[in-house]
């Protein structure tokens, strides 16, 4: 079932002393089957985070990370000039129709980049169709 959703997603990362927050309302699609899907569009492309028991798959534009709910997982993350492998270490994952929660840890072959802080808040559009 696709449902239209307002979409406000926010992204804390924090890399020792400094934090970077990136942020961003828009409208999106909820797709619930046996996997779980939210896709929004944003300048730089899209977003989608696609969910399941085992796993939780997050893409930006051509950039993909791949988290397994039970171990560390190594990803050859797209940056503009080039793949760069990155170590991904979920560390909390919650999730309901109305709000997503995950902080997970980046590392690459020296250790620890940074620990990120990601929350999608989902609204029912007031016009919303069920497909």
């Amino acid at each position: 079932m696709y449902q239209t959703k307002k979409i406000h997603y926010k992204a804390i990362f924090k890399q020792n002393e400094e934090t970077e927050t990136i942020e961003y309302k828009a409208k999106g699609i909820l797709y619930k089957d046996k996997q779980t899907q939210v896709s929004f569009e944003t300048k730089e492309g899209t977003i989608c985070m696609t969910y399941s028991q085992e796993e939780v798959l997050l893409s930006h534009g051509h950039s993909q990370l791949q988290f397994h709910f039970d171990k560390s997982t190594w990803n050859d993350y797209q940056l503009p000039y080039g793949s760069v492998p990155l170590k991904t270490n979920l560390l909390k994952f919650e999730a309901n129709d109305e709000r997503i929660k995950m902080k997970y840890e980046l590392h690459d072959q020296g250790g620890l980049i940074s620990t990120v802080y990601l929350m999608m808040t989902l609204i029912s559009d007031s016009f919303q169709e069920e497909i």
